[in-house]
């Protein structure tokens, strides 16, 4: 029989109560909890970090140990937008920038029309003389998990809390990110017949290019940009007839297939023998909208900035599509068709450019506030903190006043 998928709330109340996973009530009502949320990127960064988000992706049966590759940057996503679409739970403090303790508090809020589990609901006046003591309170560091030190309590876990969004800043902050160049942040995972082998998130201002496991002179130094070495297919495949043949297509990529930003977008250029096929979307879906990669040492468009910002304009004022910004590639063979999907091609690539997938981000948050700001990592190196309804005025204000190229949009 199926395991039943727990629900989230019930199921997080009792890691709390148990205190195992990292995550701590901070107050005796039970209504304040504290989460580590150390970015992914950071170097200090150890499995402890990620215990909560691994245990509900476990629960909820997105991850099988043993079977699953382990995605610890989706699991905290997907335990990010679980909790994002429960209407009595908010972000009280976002302090998952902080160099020394990052993380995150978040509130129970009572039911509509009810009380609080532990009584009824504060009064105006009680709730404001509750917010003049938060603010007053600071922040201690994270205690070792099963222990409740005095060190836990409300007068040292709790920073000053903003209790109103800040006004948003004099320039458009989009403006660096999208208009002068898309931030040259990817995060590459590949696939030999539809097995995952390797994901990696990696900033490459000079450009990205994906070469074979052992590339030759010509993948050297005197080519631009970041080499990123597919996996040797003998270490990842039991299937040695197929490893053979990844290996053949590996082979020919020699300098690789390059990937770099412009003022308009994402481009693509082949560097080696190796052919290469792309389409635009979040599955690799059968069909003729695959494209061959060119040789042409301008490289060509797979992502216009102009048709992204468009399509997240609409999906902000409440269309139900998405704006597409993944890029997937076919390696060696032509794109996939219904006789042939993509987890029966030898070499697939799927490329996400970071800074798009979170103002993508920003935008689905918009459902539970429009003001609640959202504490975006769009690098290693970038940070920003929006609100769906700034994005929607920034993003007004880019068409307004940016000129981008024209032709034809992927």
């Amino acid at each position: 029989m199926a395991k039943t998928k727990p629900r989230i709330l019930p199921w997080l109340r009792e890691q709390l109560d148990s205190g195992l996973l990292g995550a701590v009530w901070i107050n005796e009502e039970r209504t304040l909890f504290y989460i580590p949320w150390k970015h992914g990127l950071r170097q200090d960064l150890q499995e402890d970090d990620f215990r909560i988000f691994q245990a509900w992706a476990e629960a909820s049966g997105s991850y099988r140990p043993g079977i699953d590759a382990p995605d610890p940057a989706t699991w905290k996503r997907n335990f990010r937008a679980a909790l994002d679409r429960k209407k009595n739970l908010r972000v009280l403090s976002n302090r998952s920038r902080d160099s020394q303790n990052p993380h995150k508090i978040y509130e129970f809020l009572p039911e509509v029309g009810e009380g609080r589990e532990s009584g009824p609901a504060a009064e105006p006046e009680e709730q404001e003389a509750i917010q003049d003591i938060l603010k007053t309170l600071t922040l201690s560091p994270q205690p070792p998990p099963q222990q409740l030190p005095e060190a836990f309590s409300p007068n040292s876990i709790l920073e000053q809390l903003p209790q109103t969004p800040e006004p948003a800043p004099a320039c458009n902050p989009l403006m660096a990110l999208l208009a002068n160049g898309l931030q040259s942040e990817y995060e590459v995972t590949a696939f030999y017949r539809g097995r995952q082998v390797l994901q990696e998130c990696l900033s490459c201002l000079g450009g990205l290019r994906l070469v074979g496991p052992n590339p030759g002179v010509e993948a050297g130094t005197q080519v631009a940009g970041t080499a990123l070495a597919l996996p040797e297919p003998s270490s990842t495949l039991a299937d040695q007839h197929v490893a053979y043949y990844v290996g053949k297509v590996l082979g020919s990529l020699g300098a690789g297939l390059a990937l770099w930003t412009s003022q308009t977008g994402l481009r693509a250029q082949r560097l080696g023998h190796c052919r290469a096929y792309w389409a635009l979307g979040e599955q690799a879906a059968p069909g003729a909208t695959g494209r061959e990669v060119t040789k042409e040492n301008a490289g060509q468009q797979v992502c216009y900035i102009s048709q992204f910002v468009n399509d997240l304009i609409s999906f902000l004022e409440g269309s139900h599509r998405s704006p597409q910004y993944t890029v997937w590639f076919s390696l060696g063979e032509p794109w996939p068709t219904e006789a042939q999907p993509w987890t029966k091609k030898l070499i697939m690539v799927k490329v996400v450019p970071t800074a798009l997938r979170a103002l993508h981000e920003v935008a689905q948050a918009g459902g539970a506030s429009s003001l609640e700001e959202v504490d975006l990592q769009i690098s290693s190196s970038l940070s920003l903190s929006l609100a769906p309804a700034q994005l929607h005025s920034y993003l007004q204000e880019l068409t307004h006043t940016m000129q981008w190229e024209s032709g034809a949009h992927c």
